[in-house]
């Protein structure tokens, strides 16, 4: 029987149990596959990081994401969560201005980059203008948190070859909603696939309850793990774009805030001209009272290629234990108290 320590940490948020949550476990060494899926089906979270050592030794750590169903191989939010709580935890160097971490994952080695800045009135402040919030590694201040941002190239976007009609039907909207944007349907992969889809306002993305049934056998008959459907429309007035993800073919009915999504999207509006590069923030949720936010840096485009970067702040606030122990299917996990 082995003891496992979990996190809950939320992202795209300094508050806790607010934000997108993730479960991050980050001494997974010697963990089976089994192991993983089972501690993350035992937690009530949509998707769980498990941190190993690195195989490579230009790298700083592994990590491998998992749903209560599947094994994924890229989940942006998670992605930084499991870098806030290695940083958090003193397992990897952190110090004052920018801190590139290079993570090895199932689609390669991503960058991930932490910008601490000092607290004001302390010796090295001038060094920078510290907006974000106080961040303790292994439990000494460091200095201020400003973002954990990752880094990706968005490329190759198709034209995705599904009615209107039935998409709107799924979705419990009218189609004019749709084509009156006079932007196209897209399917773009980033790790997973993509859907893109335009709607003209908020109002309809805020008041939309999509059939998640025929969307989850929609997707799986084009090859989809994701739905987002965005509208440039906005809730709030400081943000570039609002959106809401699906993903129902991978075990998540809505994902309050998808990192590598948004990273998606912010491309697919610069790709067509709505947006030119630069920083955008995008809120996503179904709740207009506590959306998520996430930061977007797009560069300029090198051909098909976009360069992205994404990413935000977190907060851990739950530590617990969970129990593996051997069985003939190998393992089975339990919780215990922290």
């Amino acid at each position: 029987m082995r003891r496992v320590e979990v996190k809950k940490v939320d992202v795209f948020t300094i508050k806790p149990f607010c934000g997108n949550p993730a479960g991050v476990v980050t001494q997974a060494d010697g963990l089976s596959l089994d192991d993983m899926r089972h501690v993350a089906g035992e937690m009530s979270l949509s998707e769980c990081a498990f941190i190993s050592s690195a195989k490579s030794s230009k790298c700083d750590y592994r990590v491998r994401f998992f749903t209560q169903s599947t094994e994924l191989d890229l989940s942006g939010h998670v992605l930084i969560a499991s870098c806030f709580s290695m940083m958090e935890e003193g397992r990897i160097p952190v110090s004052h201005g920018f801190n590139t971490y290079k993570v090895e994952t199932n689609v390669g080695v991503v960058p991930v980059v932490a910008n601490i800045t000092p607290i004001e009135g302390t010796e090295d402040a001038a060094a920078g203008d510290a907006t974000g919030v106080e961040f303790r590694s292994g439990g000494r201040v460091i200095g201020n948190l400003e973002s954990i941002m990752m880094h990706q190239v968005q490329s190759n976007y198709r034209p995705a070859d599904i009615s209107v009609d039935e998409l709107a039907d799924i979705l419990g909207i009218d189609r004019s909603e749709i084509t009156h944007t006079g932007l196209p349907i897209e399917i773009a992969p980033h790790g997973l696939v993509q859907l893109v889809v335009p709607v003209r306002s908020s109002e309809t993305l805020l008041g939309m309850h999509p059939d998640l049934i025929r969307l989850n056998l929609l997707n799986r008959k084009h090859g989809i793990d994701i739905s987002d459907i965005f509208t440039t429309d906005t809730v709030s007035q400081d943000c570039t774009v609002y959106s809401r993800h699906f993903a129902p073919s991978i075990g998540l009915w809505e994902d309050p805030g998808s990192g590598s999504g948004a990273a998606c999207l912010c491309a697919y509006l610069v790709k067509h001209g709505l947006l030119n590069p630069g920083t955008m923030i995008v809120e996503q949720g179904n709740n207009p009272a506590c959306l998520v936010r996430i930061h977007v840096e797009v560069g300029r485009a090198d051909g098909e290629k976009i360069p992205v970067s994404v990413g935000g702040l977190a907060v851990t606030s739950i530590i617990q234990t969970v129990e593996v122990e051997g069985a003939p299917d190998g393992g089975a996990a339990r919780t215990s108290s922290p």
